[in-house]
């Protein structure tokens, strides 16, 4: 069923008509505000301020006072801040207790850098520490959750020698030339090449993983398993993170995992029940170390535990933090084991700011505020009611597809009712924009955000349509994008389609470094537009070229059956095979392989390498575009192929549910065509075969299994009463010969319709009357077609010549 954006928008303004409350009253008079008009700022920013740093209201807001969880903005409106500066306010803004410590630490000393001894830093180290389990009691004092993150990849190395690093998909870790490639959302990763040496794993989501699951919390996914213990489906995410370490990366070299409690950027998506534990120990047991990022979930903000891997039953090897850590001061923290920092001395360290006097008397006074206001406690029980709510909006909305997380770290997540499919921008938006003109602010993530790009060109053309191999007329315009997420035509695999805003692109072709999008309608060049994918097309299209991927690797590999070209059609595909000899007991083998392979789950990874870099020798290619020769992508199905290719592809073989082969042709000379389906295609065509057998069973009025027998009968007597009306009609035929033979006198004309007459029945008369010198003229119907069929014209030539081309 297809949901228009009205009804999206009637559910959400529905939640606001029905739930619209009024904030409580707060005795705080905010300072008048004496900063730049907002134009003044719009003006400041277009001038000076990156345009990577976006606005994520329509109207942005001008804040300039808080007050515990309150904001204000330029006029003096008050807003419920619950976002907390990207989860980064924990004792509420401006606490009187931080501030007059830091007020007080301001007029004692600001800076001399870790090198010199100072006493907050001690006292500081000592009352952190003290929350920590285990040996993790070595404290690094550093300035961001990015350079926390990037000092633990350097701690991880240094202890155990190796190189290797992991993380999961989706996640967030922060944002540099190094941690970029640690980070595996798309929406932060830059066009540019990273450092070698990071591999992303399977995510354990419970709401769109492909084993789904159950996690911590008390909302759990409609449908999904209510596990004892650790989740069922655990093991096998787990097993996918063994796949990864052991084909893609050196035995015994793995340097550590890093994990966050709840993945925060990404939309507060939780991991199965018992995930993380059992990851830690795998990577243990691979020779690496594991990273918890509390950068989000520290400082009791899960309610639970102070620390968000309490929750998951499992002690780090190295702990970083940030945020929270200094209710919005720039401050973060590593925190490690004493041996793994000893790693550390073989060369010269210090840090200019990490642990500055106002940083240490800042942390030790939000860890002070934490104890005496016992906020752990009241992340709990908030959290607990306010989770509550959300779910019973979920019960009457159809719009919230998932409530999740615990104390209060949650997130909701909006999708099209009745799917999984996120949200249209457009529509989330005005959810953000109502909420906040309703006097509260919440924050926005998640891999599924809808992706906006500018308009570079709108230029007309009647470049023709290509639509697997098949070609039509176009006349509209073709639309280039500062960046897009639709698929170019290329590498076999056909074009995405999807939409602009609401315009639909019926092409997207590939012509130099840019992506030309088709489009029926203008778009106005530098305006914003946001890009939708036809997701069910563009993942029918992994599977097939995942599939053909796997297939001629088998054949190649186990068969000696090298494939010279493919092709991924509409409703079956084909891989064209360098051979005419080709055996059947050879392509059952390598399907039944290829399924094998398939329910083994094998991880299917991407690397990326520059033109002439020399580990390129270990993969081949079966063609590349020609301008392809920058950075080359390697599809890595596991050790069964590496294999250049510019296409996209699924990241797990179990992906591909399974492959059929249809059946071999004769090719090209030399050649013969290996036809075959992928995925969900070979469940539509078991559908198509499940509805024939069922208007078979009901023509037939028998069971399925004696279906070839009654048709074989069946068959048996059509062609015995065929047989028999052929005798039939021959012997009409015969009498009507008969009958202008015996005639007197005979007639000079023969005129006969017969409707149900056969081109037999016709030939025996014409053929018995040829000496007759008669005029003949026999027309019939053909049945199967109205108001179609044959005429015969036999007799003198003058008679014949007369009626001329009539």
């Amino acid at each position: 069923m297809l949901y228009n954006s009205k009804l999206v928008r009637h559910c959400h303004n529905s939640i606001f008509r029905r739930n619209v409350a009024t904030l409580p009253k707060y005795d705080f008079t905010p300072k008048p505000y004496t900063g730049p008009s907002l134009q003044r700022t719009d003006e400041i920013k277009a001038n000076h301020i990156p345009p990577a740093v976006h606005n994520i209201y329509r109207k942005p807001l001008v804040l300039h006072q808080g007050r515990m969880q309150w904001l204000f903005d330029h006029e003096g409106r008050r807003y419920l801040d619950l976002f907390g500066g990207i989860v980064t306010v924990s004792v509420g803004h401006c606490h009187p207790k931080v501030t007059a410590a830091l007020h007080e630490q301001i007029n004692t000393l600001w800076h001399t850098t870790n090198i010199y001894r100072h006493p907050k830093i001690y006292e500081y180290v000592e009352k952190l520490i003290s929350k920590f389990p285990g040996d993790l009691k070595t404290v690094y004092l550093v300035n961001s959750g990015t350079e926390a993150n990037d000092l633990a990849i350097l701690l991880a190395r240094a202890f155990t020698g190796h190189e290797d690093v992991i993380s999961l998909q989706s996640c967030y870790h922060g944002y540099s030339s190094t941690i970029m490639a640690l980070t595996a959302t798309q929406a932060y990763r830059m066009p540019l090449s990273v450092p070698a040496g990071f591999h992303h794993a399977l995510l354990p989501d419970p709401y769109r993983g492909i084993w789904g699951g159950c996690r911590d919390s008390l909302s759990q996914v409609a449908g999904s398993c209510s596990c004892i213990g650790d989740c069922v489906t655990s093991q096998k995410y787990v097993h996918q993170l063994s796949e990864l370490i052991d084909n893609s990366i050196p035995a015994g070299r793995v340097a550590a995992l890093f994990a966050e409690s709840v993945q925060g950027v990404n939309g507060t998506v939780q991991f199965t029940r018992g995930y993380l534990k059992q990851a830690a120990e795998l990577i243990r047991s691979k020779g690496g170390l594991f990273v918890a990022d509390e950068v989000q979930t520290g400082f009791g903000r899960t309610g639970d535990a102070f620390w968000g891997f309490e929750n998951h039953d499992v002690v780090p090897d190295i702990v970083t933090m940030a945020k929270g850590i200094g209710n919005g001061f720039p401050m973060a923290a590593v925190v490690t084991r004493k041996e793994i920092a000893e790693a550390h001395t073989r060369a010269a360290y210090f840090n200019t700011f990490g642990g500055n006097p106002m940083a240490a008397t800042v942390g030790k006074a939000v860890l002070e505020v934490i104890e005496e206001e016992n906020l752990q406690q009241n992340c709990k029980d908030t959290g607990k009611y306010f989770i509550e709510q959300l779910m019973q909006l979920q019960k009457q909305h159809a719009v919230i597809g998932d409530v999740r997380g615990k104390g209060l770290m949650l997130g909701i997540e909006l999708v099209e009712p009745g799917t999984k499919k996120p949200l249209d921008k457009n529509n989330v938006s005005d959810i953000m924009e109502c909420i906040k003109d309703l006097g509260v602010l919440i924050g926005r993530g998640g891999r599924w955000s809808n992706y906006t790009s500018k308009v570079l060109k709108c230029e007309k053309t009647k470049e023709p349509i290509v639509e697997y191999g098949k070609v039509s007329k176009f006349d509209g315009y073709q639309i280039t994008l500062e960046n897009t997420i639709l698929f170019p035509a290329g590498g076999g695999q056909p074009h995405d389609k999807g939409w602009l805003n609401d315009t639909e692109v019926l092409q997207v072709l590939r012509k130099g470094d840019e992506a030309l999008h088709f489009t029926l309608e203008p778009i106005i060049e530098g305006s914003e537009v946001v890009q939708r994918i036809d997701w069910q097309r563009r993942f029918d299209h992994m599977q097939q070229h995942t599939g053909q991927h796997l297939l001629s690797a088998i054949l190649e590999k186990e068969h000696n059956l090298p494939t010279t070209s493919w092709w991924l059609g509409a409703e079956e595909c084909f891989v064209e095979l360098d051979s005419t000899t080709v055996k059947y007991e050879d392509i059952k083998t390598a399907e039944e392989r290829c399924n094998k392979l398939i329910s083994e789950g094998i991880s299917v990874n991407v690397k990326f390498f520059k033109a002439n870099d020399p580990a390129l020798n270990e993969a081949h290619t079966r063609g590349l575009p020609k301008d392809c020769i920058d950075t080359i992508r390697v599809i890595c199905i596991g050790d069964i192929d590496e294999n250049m290719c510019c296409g996209t592809h699924v990241t797990n073989l179990s992906q591909l549910q399974m492959i059929k082969f249809l059946g071999m042709e004769p090719g090209k000379k030399g050649k013969t065509n290996l036809r075959f389906i992928v995925g969900n295609r070979v469940l539509k065509t078991f559908q198509k075969m499940l509805d024939r057998e069922k208007a078979l069973t009901a023509l037939l009025k028998n069971e399925p299994s004696k279906h070839e027998e009654l048709v074989s009968k069946m068959q048996k007597n059509l062609k015995l009463i065929n047989k028999n009306l052929q005798n039939v009609l021959a012997e009409l035929a015969q009498c009507e010969i008969d009958k202008i033979r015996n005639s007197e006198p005979k007639p000079k004309y023969f005129c006969l319709f017969k409707k149900e007459s056969t081109p037999e029945f016709n030939r025996i008369i014409c053929k018995g009357l040829e000496t007759e010198n008669i005029f003949i003229l026999l027309a019939s119907e053909d049945p199967d077609k109205a108001k179609e069929g044959q005429i015969y014209l036999q007799g003198p030539e003058i008679h014949c010549n007369a009626l001329g081309q009539q």
